[in-house]
């Protein structure tokens, strides 16, 4: 099952002009394989949705499953943020947020790696990462304000995409983006308000379960 494994994770199944059904990860169940797809968007590479299917493991030619992600993501409308510069900024935080915790697992599973090596390999890390936070920073305060407002809207998309790391990242990502606004202190309210509806959402009996 490793083997298979391997070979169909990040398989892309369907897309269109604004998504990319991918293989996740699959599992076997009998005679059967049960497919988690992540359906992502192609202007910030987000997870979006997700669904899952079971097949017969015998069906080599997997036309089906392309058939089923076809149909999935032909359902889908234009994410209504869609090429937002704040969309981008919100990706880019998730994406460095997945890279570091990458970076930092890689790092406690390479204890055969030379110190001296490993320090090289550190000391590049962090300069890259500092860069990237730099383009961030200028890309962020370079919104105009309704696009800094946009920021603090938590959207359904995201609501019911919150398993998913990236995200998660970005429904967070809220407060970093903010603190490091030059003028944060007018966009104060739209902020609180942000908090107050993910706290709401968070209390959610559904969100408990």
């Amino acid at each position: 099952m490793d083997n298979k494994q391997d070979k169909f994770t990040g398989l892309c199944l369907a897309q269109n002009n604004y998504f990319a059904a991918i293989v996740c990860y699959l599992n076997k169940a009998g005679d059967n394989l049960y497919l988690h797809v992540i359906v992502k968007r192609k202007d910030t590479w987000e997870s979006y949705k997700s669904f899952s299917f079971q097949i017969l493991d015998s069906d080599i030619e997997r036309k089906q499953w392309f058939e089923l992600a076809e149909k999935f993501i032909t359902q889908l409308e234009k994410p209504e943020d869609w090429k937002r510069p704040h969309r981008f900024c919100l990706a880019r935080y998730a994406r460095q947020v997945l890279a570091d915790n990458n970076f930092r697992e890689n790092l406690t599973h390479s204890k055969e790696i030379d110190n001296e090596i490993k320090s090289i390999y550190i000391w590049h890390y962090n300069m890259d990462t500092r860069s990237q936070e730099n383009i961030l920073i200028k890309k962020l305060n370079m919104l105009s304000d309704e696009e800094k407002k946009q920021l603090f809207i938590l959207r359904d998309w995201e609501k019911e995409g919150f398993a998913h790391k990236d995200i998660n990242n970005a429904i967070y990502g809220r407060e970093y983006l903010y603190k490091r606004l030059y003028d944060r202190e007018r966009f104060k309210d739209y902020y609180g308000k942000y908090n107050i509806e993910l706290e709401h959402f968070k209390s959610k009996k559904e969100f408990k379960n």
